[in-house]
């Protein structure tokens, strides 16, 4: 796996936030600020990229540290975060009746829909580098076979936590505040369709992040291969 310059990744997810955070305000002047909920649901996406960064940085000083163990879980129960803020795209279905007129697409269609995608994209490409960063700290510690299961089982909780919150809509913080609820919930979703819907979005992100992962890893080998896609490896940056 290639060693990313996380700090310039850093630079990078942020520049890509404020064009996002840009685009909605040029939206909701042009038409209204409908979706300004998106950006509390950002914020909750780039928490586990700070969870990550902590525990790479973490890791990097200090392998054996206990403290990596919090900042899993905490990554583990915010990262549904990321992939969630897709369904948003919901929101055009209901709204639909002031998107079509008279049989016409309305021009804040467009704009509502590329708000939307941007908004999603900023989100995944946060998530899916969180994902790569403890899939490198596993990878280190074990090998690469184990950190691949470890990307799978996160795809399958990624899945499993847009159905609770979507569906359910139960919320992050509610897996420390309010355990009973989470627990009826869990009980609640053990259906055929709970169980296909989270291996169908699971799916979709482990496509996702493979090709992402592949971009990354194309040329070269191991952790000190030369640059690719403007990332190098831990002997040099981007």
């Amino acid at each position: 796996m290639k060693e990313l310059n996380y700090p310039k990744v850093f630079l990078m997810l942020a520049g890509l936030t404020l064009a996002t955070l840009a685009v909605y305000g040029i939206v909701s002047l042009r038409t209204n600020d409908f979706y300004k909920f998106l950006i509390w649901n950002l914020f909750l996406a780039w928490l586990p990229f700070l969870f990550s960064l902590a525990a790479h940085a973490l890791y990097k000083r200090d392998a054996h540290s206990l403290l990596l163990l919090p900042l899993g879980a905490a990554w583990l129960v915010f990262f549904p975060n990321a992939p969630y803020i897709m369904t948003d795209l919901l929101h055009l279905t209901n709204r639909s009746g002031i998107y079509i007129i008279g049989g016409v697409v309305q021009s804040r269609f467009w704009y509502d829909l590329a708000l939307l995608l941007l908004f999603t994209w900023t989100a995944w490409l946060t998530g899916f580098f969180s994902l790569y960063q403890f899939q490198t700290v596993i990878w280190r510690k074990s090998n690469l076979l184990l950190s691949w299961v470890f990307v799978l089982a996160a795809c399958i909780l990624g899945g499993y936590g847009v159905l609770l919150g979507r569906v359910y809509r139960l919320n992050s913080w509610d897996v420390l505040t309010d355990r009973h609820r989470l627990y009826q919930l869990m009980v609640d979703s053990v259906n055929r369709q709970s169980v296909f819907f989270t291996l169908f979005i699971a799916l979709v992100l482990l496509v996702i992040y493979a090709t992402l992962y592949s971009l990354l890893n194309a040329r070269g080998s191991g952790s000190q291969g030369s640059e690719i896609g403007g990332f190098q490896s831990r002997r040099g940056s981007w």
